[in-house]
């Protein structure tokens, strides 16, 4: 009878685990002091990020003062528009400026209820703003939201432009 010969198992673990078990083993057999040096060196780290970034918080935070500054331009422009040709309605709004505003671009779409219409703005670089005409309440003009949804810095946002409030 032949003999079979003798096989080895060998298990095969991917490339990165075994690095990974080490640095865990590493870190269990670090000293209190060593993990106090890291501690450091990461909150070190995180300072020296904060100072690079901090030039780019600031323009962020300004460009997002003036971008809420036109918002309420763009919000009184549309409320004047309201108040000159006495409008009471989401419907009659869109009924009168429909067309004007097409002519610049702005879309304008009137709720399913008619309760409402959209004034969707497309700006640059992908930012759009959005603003909602309402129906009057107690036989007064229509209004403008407060509430605005906009996007700024890669970021969709809602905001009361009055009390600055995040929605």
């Amino acid at each position: 009878m032949e003999s079979v010969p003798e096989r080895t198992l060998s298990v095969r673990t991917r490339p990165g685990l075994q690095n990974k078990n080490a640095a865990i083993m590493n870190h269990i057999d670090m000293t209190d002091e060593e993990r106090r040096q890291r501690a450091e060196k990461r909150r070190q780290i995180r300072a020296a990020n904060a100072q690079r970034f901090a030039d780019l918080r600031v323009l962020i935070t300004q460009q997002r003062k003036d971008t809420i500054e036109l918002i309420r331009r763009r919000h009184a422009y549309y409320t004047k528009l309201i108040n000159d040709a006495k409008i009471k309605t989401a419907q009659d709004f869109y009924d009168r400026f429909k067309e004007d505003f097409e002519m610049y671009g702005i879309k304008l779409e009137l709720s399913d209820d008619k309760s409402s219409c959209s004034i969707y703005l497309e700006l640059g670089d992908y930012d759009y703003e959005q603003y909602w005409v309402e129906d009057c309440l107690n036989d007064n003009l229509a209004v403008v939201s407060p509430n605005v949804a906009f996007k700024d810095w890669f970021t969709n946002l809602e905001i009361n432009i009055f009390t600055g409030e995040y929605l």
